[in-house]
């Protein structure tokens, strides 16, 4: 019991280190979000997940991620999740689906919706700024996701300390992101607009372990997008992300 009392004060100190890293910003429009695995069992069953998550390979963005998962009908669930990167980075999405468990293991599909904005800022000098911009150029905009997901894992493993679940999420995105310039006066002239719908493929994986109610999650989301355009710097999207955190079952 100490040992895991003293990971979950570990877990809180890279939630707190997290919280500080969110005052950076990144310079990609898109990365593969922690989608929640909640595998659940029964009717009345909830999660709720909390965690810090990086995005690689080049460290692009540390942000906070909060999901909730609930049965309110036996193999009816409903999940929510949201993220922040920083106040120009956000993402959401809701799910409804269905889940049957087997014994320790349970098999789960759902599907939803989701919505985010992405914005980065360059100045002239090369150096990010947060104020008003003057000689430089700025890539904003939002984007939907519509999605299917299928989950598979295991509950309670090794005395009912481990959890383990793949998921697979899969859609299209929709972006509206506009590339534009700013020139010395403060003038904005638009340079490109990404509005064309994109394939999206999402490996995810996730290992809990603790007690009965609150365990430690690890998380690793992998981002595919077949059709992504390869020859621009400006649009562009983190293929790997990585989130540890807290989980708590009710």
């Amino acid at each position: 019991m100490s040992n895991f009392l003293r990971k979950t004060s570990i877990a809180r100190a890279l939630l707190a280190s997290a919280l500080l890293a969110l005052t950076g910003t990144s310079c990609m429009m898109y990365h593969p979000h922690n989608v929640d695995i909640p595998l659940l069992h029964e009717r009345g069953e909830m999660r709720i997940d909390g965690s810090a998550s990086v995005t690689l390979p080049l460290l692009d963005g540390t942000g906070l991620n909060a999901s909730v998962s609930y049965a309110p009908l036996n193999h009816i669930g409903l999940l929510a999740s949201g993220s922040i990167t920083d106040p120009q980075n956000c993402y959401a999405h809701a799910a409804v689906g269905t889940f049957w468990p087997f014994g320790k293991s349970v098999l789960e599909c759902y599907v939803g919706a989701a919505t985010g904005h992405s914005e980065y800022t360059q100045s002239g000098d090369n150096s990010s700024e947060s104020t008003l911009l003057h000689q430089g150029y700025y890539v904003s905009g939002p984007y939907n996701i519509i999605f299917g997901q299928l989950n598979f894992g295991w509950n309670n493993l090794a005395d009912d300390l481990i959890d383990i679940g793949f998921g697979l999420r899969g859609g299209s995105l929709k972006p509206d992101w506009r590339h534009v310039n700013v020139d010395e006066e403060g003038v904005e002239s638009l340079v490109e607009r990404q509005n064309s719908p994109f394939m999206l493929i999402e490996p995810q994986m996730v290992f809990r372990i603790g007690g009965e109610h609150v365990k430690m999650s690890f998380n690793v989301a992998y981002a595919v997008i077949p059709d992504w355009p390869t020859d621009n710097n400006y649009f562009n999207y983190t293929r790997f992300s990585i989130g540890l955190g807290l989980n708590y079952h009710f």
